[in-house]
């Protein structure tokens, strides 16, 4: 494989992944960071933030991956949550913190009403956020980080008393579950009405061709029984599916459980996944040849254990899954090591396509 692509030539590998077709190169990216936060100090000056991801993109063209650059416009994956609760605190580490509304009180959700896509919460702020960076940058905007239904419910009604609810209130949750899933739904459309050069309706760094879907973060599925994941979860994204026009399902940690319910989604794309949370074999039996896995090890992802040689690590990542549908996702300690390691892979005899 070419170590560096052009990005028409990228686009078209990438869709033709997502589709598994056999013969071509495996997509990479290696990169020297990992998950971009919506911290304090980006959301309160936005050339900040428009200066440093311009930054990282000119940055990262240097290692020839698949990357291709753009900006991420979102406030963090709260956002569509906090236009129902309107608390939102920034803070210096992550993304925003969002103030549940329910807790120990199922009946408020029927106090609920659909937010405005454009005011409610910190929507004016997207939209501030996509006219300074439409003015002032040079390169195709995300829109705002999209949660499934279900993770922008559980910050709504607050984390753990929403998993009881779940068993407890379900009449309830499948409530909140509807206004939620429409107000992504509006939330996702005002925002690619303004957006002029849109990248991909997602939040992460891998592209997918916008007619292809909506890819969503759908962590509370790690939590959750396949039973419960199939009546709070998929009926809901497959209404976004339908909306968009197909889906990719986002999960940190072990998935393998739910890999038979998210593979009943309709117009599913890909499952995303942090690979070090999982166990290879088991994945790799339930999921590998039937949908694209783009699969991620940032160095957070290991949880304290000693990360291992990147290049062994995905020869046997390759040996386990096989190329046909697989986009790999790694993160070195700096972008020296990003470009050898890249150079390196790229050499491969299982990736020369």
């Amino acid at each position: 494989m070419p170590v560096s692509l052009s990005i028409p030539d990228k686009k078209d590998i990438l869709r033709r992944a997502y589709g598994l077709e056999t013969g071509l190169p495996v997509p990479l990216l290696v990169q020297p960071f990992a998950k971009w936060y919506a911290t304090g100090d980006l959301m309160t000056d936005p050339e900040l933030d428009l200066a440093r991801q311009t930054r990282r993109n000119q940055e990262q063209e240097a290692v020839g991956d698949f990357t291709v650059p753009h900006l991420k416009t979102g406030i963090g994956l709260g956002s569509i949550a906090a236009s129902f609760t309107g608390g939102c605190e920034f803070n210096d580490k992550s993304d925003a913190w969002i103030a549940p509304l329910i807790g120990a009180h199922p009946e408020r959700v029927y106090e609920l009403s659909l937010p405005d896509p454009h005011t409610s919460g910190k929507n004016s702020l997207i939209f501030q956020r996509i006219a300074c960076f439409q003015e002032r940058g040079s390169y195709p905007l995300q829109p705002c980080n999209i949660a499934s239904p279900l993770t922008t419910a559980s910050y709504v009604w607050g984390y753990s008393d929403f998993l009881g609810a779940i068993v407890e209130h379900p009449k309830e949750v499948h409530h909140l579950l509807e206004l939620v899933t429409e107000a992504t739904i509006q939330a996702v459309r005002a925002q690619m009405a303004a957006i002029r050069d849109l990248w991909s309706l997602s939040h992460e760094d891998w592209y997918m061709p916008v007619e292809m879907g909506i890819r969503v973060s759908d962590d509370v599925l790690a939590v959750i029984s396949p039973r419960h994941y199939r009546e709070f979860g998929l009926r809901y994204n497959n209404i976004l599916s339908r909306a968009f026009g197909g889906i990719i399902i986002h999960s940190c940690g072990s998935i393998v459980h739910q890999v038979p319910t998210i593979l009943q989604t309709e117009g599913l794309r890909a499952i995303d996944l942090a690979l070090p949370h999982n166990d290879h074999q088991a994945l790799a039996q339930a999921a590998a040849g039937r949908v694209a896995l783009t699969m991620r090890y940032w160095i957070q992802d290991w949880e304290n254990r000693p990360m291992p040689d990147l290049e062994a690590y995905t020869d046997q990542v390759i040996e386990t899954f096989g190329t046909r549908g697989i986009l790999l996702q790694m993160e070195a300690p700096d972008l020296a090591a990003c470009r050898e390691l890249h150079l390196r892979l790229a050499q491969k005899p299982w990736n020369r396509g």
